[in-house]
């Protein structure tokens, strides 16, 4: 007589018991990350084998992988948050697996909830009409919110930050009146996003209005560009040189492809469609920056990683590095700066930033730095 085949489903599997003083059918099923078998005097009917494979491949159905033995890719996880609890200071509480959960699904909920930044855009404007507001006022705010929806229209806006925000503002090179105007109008049209529950905090408020006076640039030293490229892990190294190197805003890192890096010919290439002023230009690839891109390369792909992640990786890379206060727009006025330092070559900075003249880096960057200094910074290179 032929064996019977066995009833695979969900898991759970029955098969003849062959050999067995007691038993004519076994049961087998994961429990707890573990595989277990039941032996069953009869196939069907009450207390048999069919009943109790179909209440445990129930309990699969209802609660998942709960039954299931973890992946490697699980199992490395749960070991990566364990030593990540084992690196925070002794507390009376430490952080579990399932708060860590938690946050996720609370993350997730948010993006669910939250829309790209030129829908919300819409519908502020639509409700600054509603309260009978003047037109030249709406026109003014409207024009001051397409600036910024021309770099993060398609953004969520949860994804918007504080730092980000700080490094758009700052690279419009404009007065402090001016500043705080388009500082005003963002801070007004992510409180009306707080109302609707798309964003859990407005992260404009934070920033600092600008006083009149104070257009001094700020940058990383040379030490402490070389500390934050140390501590900076693989995933954000690329959008950092690419920062510090070659100067490319934040937002068109974050549209950038691998494709449109040219090791060949040692060029790195900002697309018309990708450029916040919507003009085509080449950036020189300098030997440093081809060093620190060059282990990373793809033919394609994007460059940059989500904002979360980029956000989080920076942020333990700048402690790593003990920068304890991260000047505005950081890493393209380091590269303008020292650019102009060890070159000395106003007109050719000018096209690689994406400037029409050389004004602003004249008025904003002359001087600041030496050209010893200059020199050093693009002798920065990756350890070997």
């Amino acid at each position: 007589m032929a064996k019977a085949r066995p009833d695979k489903r969900n898991g759970v599997t029955v098969t003849e018991w062959k050999g067995h003083p007691s038993y004519k059918w076994r049961v087998s099923f994961p429990d707890g990350g573990k595989r277990r078998s039941k032996g069953f005097r009869k196939k069907s009917g009450e207390e048999g084998a069919l009943e109790f494979a179909g209440a445990k491949r129930e309990e699969v159905l209802n609660e998942g992988t709960r039954h299931e033995s973890l992946t490697d890719e699980e199992r490395r996880a749960v070991i990566a948050f364990r030593n990540l609890v084992k690196k925070l200071p002794k507390s009376n509480s430490s952080p579990t697996l399932i708060d860590a959960i938690t946050l996720f699904e609370e993350n997730q909920n948010l993006r669910h909830r939250s829309k790209s930044v030129s829908e919300i855009v819409e519908k502020y404007l639509i409700s600054l009409k509603r309260k009978g507001i003047g037109d030249d006022y709406h026109y003014t705010i409207r024009k001051r919110l397409e600036r910024f929806t021309g770099d993060y229209g398609e953004w969520l806006a949860c994804d918007i930050s504080q730092e980000l925000t700080e490094e758009w503002l700052e690279d419009l090179m404009q007065s402090p009146t001016s500043y705080n105007h388009f500082r005003a109008a963002l801070v007004q049209l992510f409180n009306h996003a707080l109302d609707f529950g798309t964003v859990d905090k407005n992260p404009i408020s934070k920033i600092a209005k600008k006083k009149k006076g104070t257009t001094e640039i700020e940058i990383l030293t040379v030490p402490e560009a070389k500390a934050l490229l140390l501590h900076a892990s693989e995933e954000i190294i690329p959008g950092l040189v690419l920062g510090m190197f070659a100067g490319i805003r934040r937002a068109e890192l974050c549209r950038m492809d691998w494709s449109e890096i040219d090791f060949e010919q040692d060029l790195v290439e900002v697309t018309a469609a990708k450029a916040k002023t919507a003009a085509r230009r080449l950036i020189p690839m300098r030997p440093n920056l081809k060093a620190w891109l060059f282990p990373h390369r793809k033919s394609e792909g994007q460059i940059m990683p989500t904002e979360m992640v980029y956000r989080n990786r920076l942020d333990a890379a700048r402690k790593g590095a003990s920068i304890q206060k991260w000047p505005h727009n950081a890493l393209r006025h380091s590269f303008t700066s020292y650019n102009l330092a060890a070159f000395q070559d106003a007109p050719a900075l000018a096209l690689e930033m994406g400037h029409g003249d050389t004004r602003m880096i004249f008025e904003h960057y002359r001087a600041l730095v030496t050209p010893n200094a200059g020199k050093a910074f693009w002798k920065i290179h990756p350890s070997k």
